[in-house]
């Protein structure tokens, strides 16, 4: 008969066994996890550059009718100032052309359709400028003779087809990369639901081989009791000190809630609503905020930071929280908010500090690099997260220096931690001095 030390050093050799196996097993799914994030943060990014082609590409083509409108204004006013927005559609023109061209460099068939493009903007243009011309030393009858015979029209109608073309090229190059990111991600949340529960399994059964040891040691037991109390209260300090973390350190772009109490006053009317419930909604949810910051005044660069900075935030609504809807606002003169609901599990509270601060960094069911992406790109986002779903909320000004809504919180949540200082007594300390070095 096997004495009770003989049973223990069996227990003890079948849970230490069980154990080596689970760590093999999780450290083959962080490994397979891991290529899987990888391929889909290549796929995001890969997604955003197809973004930024379409946004050039229609530049050019808004460009020519700048020039157009000019020239129009001109042969019908004989007035100078009319040339004024002639010659800056004509300027823009060709540098949207360079900046197009620089995106598409490795993609041969769509440099192509962008030579098609250039040729006919500058067959464009030069109608343009002979007619301007011709106002100029023979008169409006010898201008218009030129516009009547449909050259202009010609050269403006092949812009516009070369324009459709690409963007249709972009649309399905734009499909393939989502449904890739999909697949990337439908591939990591199955490697570690599977290991994850071949884990469990491994180690219930060497739980329940050292039940016996365990028993044992009633005498810890109460000490993990306090340390669990400890842990709970730190818990609930860590959340209010994250938030003002979160907010210092990002200089007030960010801002963490709790409750929709914190979440802004929506401004203007009811505006355009999306259901994010398939990623070809994210064209639909783009050209809202376009039309919504173009009718604000907003200048191209700031409405482009704001259409990518939207496109992540809905692509990770579609992707990891199960789809949910966008609304598109607008005051109509200086501001543009959009909200983006999901139906999501929420961002846990220990991945928040990454999620939001740290550039490249991404975890199933999490916003990861497009959140970082975001932060750089609109002025404002407020994060209201939790197992009901996500709510975020992007505020983007005409300009930068008119986003008056930031000043007040930018000097309330200005906070100063002590880096490299030892650990201290004190949770609250020590979870403050974690999360700015880890934001640094």
């Amino acid at each position: 008969m096997l004495t009770r030390q003989t049973l223990r050093k069996i227990f003890d050799n079948v849970a230490t066994c069980s154990l080596l196996v689970v760590m093999v097993i999780l450290v083959g799914i962080s490994i397979l996890s891991f290529d899987a994030r990888q391929r889909f943060i290549e796929n995001d990014f890969k997604a955003t550059h197809t973004y930024r082609v379409i946004g050039s590409i229609n530049a050019i083509l808004s460009d020519l009718k700048d020039a157009e409108t000019g020239q129009r204004g001109f042969l019908l006013t004989g007035d100078r100032a009319y040339l004024v927005p002639f010659y800056g559609g004509v300027s823009r023109t060709q540098h949207d052309i360079t900046a197009a061209r620089a995106l598409l460099r490795d993609e041969p068939a769509q440099e192509a359709r962008l030579d098609e493009l250039q040729s006919a903007a500058s067959n464009k243009i030069a109608e343009l400028e002979q007619t301007i011309t011709l106002r100029q030393h023979l008169g409006l009858p010898a201008a218009v003779r030129i516009v009547q015979a449909g050259v202009g029209k010609k050269y403006m109608d092949e812009a516009r087809s070369d324009v459709a073309s690409m963007d249709d090229a972009e649309e399905s190059i734009l499909s393939n990369r989502t449904e890739s990111a999909i697949r990337a991600g439908t591939i990591s949340r199955t490697w570690s639901i599977l290991g994850s529960l071949f884990a469990i399994f491994l180690i219930s059964t060497a739980i329940i081989f050292v039940a016996g040891y365990l028993r044992q040691r009633e005498e810890t037991e109460a000490e993990n009791l306090t340390l669990i109390e400890q842990a709970r209260d730190a818990a609930l300090q860590q959340r209010v000190f994250l938030k003002d973390v979160l907010s210092s350190v990002t200089e007030g772009r960010l801002s963490l809630c709790d409750d929709e109490m914190e979440l802004p006053q929506p401004i203007g009317e009811q505006g355009t609503s999306v259901d994010l419930s398939a990623a070809p909604a994210l064209r639909d949810l783009r050209q809202a905020v376009i039309q919504a910051a173009r009718g604000c005044g907003f200048q191209e660069d700031r409405v482009q930071d704001l259409a990518t900075s939207v496109s992540e935030a809905g692509m990770n609504a579609i992707i990891h929280g199960g789809g949910g809807e966008a609304v598109v606002r607008a005051d109509g003169a200086e501001r543009v908010q959009v909200w983006i609901k999901d139906h999501g599990k929420g961002i846990a509270l220990g991945s928040l500090p990454q999620s939001t601060l740290k550039r490249g960094y991404s975890s199933a069911g999490t916003l990861g690099h497009g959140f970082w992406l975001m932060l750089q790109m609109t002025d404002r986002v407020f994060l209201m997260t939790g197992p009901e779903g996500t709510t975020l909320v992007l505020e983007q000004a005409k300009l930068a220096q008119d986003a008056p809504w930031t000043q007040s919180e930018l000097k309330r949540s200005t906070i100063t931690f002590k880096t490299g200082s030892a650990p201290t007594d004190d949770p609250t300390t020590n979870i403050a001095n974690r999360l700015f070095r880890l934001s640094v």
